[in-house]
């Protein structure tokens, strides 16, 4: 079989003072500030990358049947451009001395590369594209060979789940304290706000009204179905 090399976007290096920089030996691009700066940062993403930018890896499953561990140990591996973003503020300890609090970050990935990751799985496969298969259709094919992308043990699946959530560079620096993760439902609702605002800055006409009407009218959650949808 040749080879064939992995299509990463680019980012180029004046993006740099928008997405951070990576961690070392990784595509992992990290930024962290005010709730207000991630949703800029989140605009300019879309922006730059003509919305390509912006699933999240619990997304990715439209196009790779994997669990977001795997998810996790790609971009750890260096094999995935994921960009991070840590909402921060400050807080006094008890002895009074200030210290940084962290989120658990968002983070946002390439439709691109997702779909060049899909198609690794379809070579080791062997086939084709089917005609008018789904992207999701076309994920689950791929189900035999995608338990190989996995982590192999517990060890390596939490190791890659810390390397997502938490900084390196962080590691043994007691200024810095990460909060518990917000459960995955409010994560939820916060990126579908994050995207709705980025979409009605970016867009104009119809296109941002439609958005910024969704905004004011707000979510519900859905017990059913166990999602947030907008209010209609």
């Amino acid at each position: 079989m040749p080879f064939i090399q992995f299509p990463f976007i680019e980012v180029p290096r004046e993006m740099r003072k928008i997405v951070g920089e990576p961690t070392p030996g990784t595509r992992a691009y990290r930024r962290e500030g005010t709730h207000e700066e991630c949703g800029q940062w989140l605009e300019a993403l879309g922006e730059h990358y003509k919305g390509d930018v912006g699933i999240s890896p619990a997304g990715v499953s439209m196009f790779v049947p994997v669990q977001r561990a795997a998810v996790h140990k790609r971009i750890k591996e260096g094999k995935l451009t994921a960009f991070f973003f840590y909402i921060t503020r400050i807080e006094s300890t008890f002895f009074g001395t200030k210290r940084k609090v962290k989120l658990r970050p968002y983070i946002v990935l390439s439709v691109c590369e997702c779909k060049a990751w899909a198609a690794e799985m379809k070579r080791r496969m062997g086939y084709l594209d089917a005609p008018d298969e789904t992207p999701l259709k076309a994920s689950k094919r791929l189900m035999p060979v995608a338990a190989g992308d996995e982590p192999k043990s517990e060890k390596e699946a939490k190791e890659a789940l810390d390397f997502a959530e938490t900084d390196p560079k962080d590691k043994g620096n007691w200024k810095v304290r990460y909060e518990e993760a917000l459960a995955t439902e409010n994560r939820q609702q916060d990126m579908f706000y994050l995207l709705a605002e980025a979409m009605a800055a970016m867009a104009s006409g119809k296109k941002a009204e439609f958005y910024r009407k969704r905004l004011q009218k707000g979510m519900k959650w859905d017990k059913q179905e166990k999602r947030w949808k907008w209010k209609e």
